[in-house]
């Protein structure tokens, strides 16, 4: 069984807060490896200016969708 299969099966399982924790623990998980790459290439960037960077490229993810 493909992988996105299993994981639409298990997700209408859920009750409907145990799918908000979900999707808030996977935010979470996304902007915790979207800041890291921000560090890893600005070793001397600030908390702020990382907030900064990802407000950005999600506004222009969200601008970009809206296009298509």
């Amino acid at each position: 069984m493909q992988m996105s299969i299993l994981v639409v099966k298990l997700a209408r399982k859920l009750r409907p807060e145990e799918k908000v924790n979900l999707a808030v623990s996977m935010t979470d998980v996304c902007t915790r490896i979207c800041a890291e790459g921000i560090r890893d290439r600005n070793v001397s960037i600030t908390e702020k200016h990382i907030v900064d960077k990802i407000r950005e490229r999600a506004i222009r993810k969200k601008s970009h969708n809206l296009e298509v």
